[in-house]
C-alpha cells in the first residue's frame, strides 16, 4: 500500500500530469510521493515539499515521462504510516513527514514533513493526511 487519492473538499476529481520527465536512473512506484527537481520528477525527500504521488511504476531508466496524481488543496489521501510513532503522531499533527521509502508517513518524524494528519487507524497503521507543504500550489 502507499499513498492513495481519496477526495477533493471541493468534489473536484485528482488532477493528473503525464508530460514531465522522472529524473534519469530513478524506479517509481505507484503512490510514491515525489517533488520536481531540476525540471523532472523525483523521490519526495524528509522535511521536504511534496508536488503529487506517482500514478505509474516504471522502472529505472532515461527520459522516461511520469504520470502524476498533483498534490492540490482540499485533497485527501490515505497511507500506511511506518515507524514506532512518536508521541505527538496524533490527529492535528501538521509537520508529519514522508518515509525513506516515499510509500508511507513516518510516524516516527513529525518535524517539518509536509503531511497534516486527518485520522489515524491504528488497527490498519493507515491515516489520511493533507499535503500541507505543496510545492505546486
Amino acid at each position: 500500500m502507499a499513498f492513495k487519492f481519496v477526495f477533493n473538499d471541493y468534489g473536484a476529481p485528482e488532477r493528473r500530469v503525464s508530460h514531465i520527465l522522472a529524473k534519469d536512473g530513478e524506479a517509481f512506484t505507484v503512490g510514491e510521493a515525489v517533488k520536481l527537481e531540476n525540471g523532472r520528477w523525483t523521490k519526495a525527500t524528509d522535511g521536504g515539499p511534496v508536488a503529487g504521488f506517482a500514478n505509474q511504476t516504471i522502472p529505472a531508466g532515461t527520459n522516461q515521462t511520469l504520470e502524476v496524481i498533483l498534490a492540490r488543496e482540499g485533497d485527501y489521501f490515505d497511507a500506511p504510516y511506518t515507524g514506532t510513532p512518536d508521541p505527538g503522531f496524533v490527529v492535528g499533527v501538521d509537520t508529519a513527514d514522508v518515509s525513506a521509502d516515499g510509500l508511507s508517513v513516518d510516524a516516527a518524524n513529525i518535524d517539518g514533513g509536509p503531511f497534516a494528519v486527518i485520522e489515524i487507524n491504528t488497527s490498519k497503521q493507515t491515516c489520511r493526511v493533507k499535503v500541507k507543504n505543496r510545492q505546486l500550489s
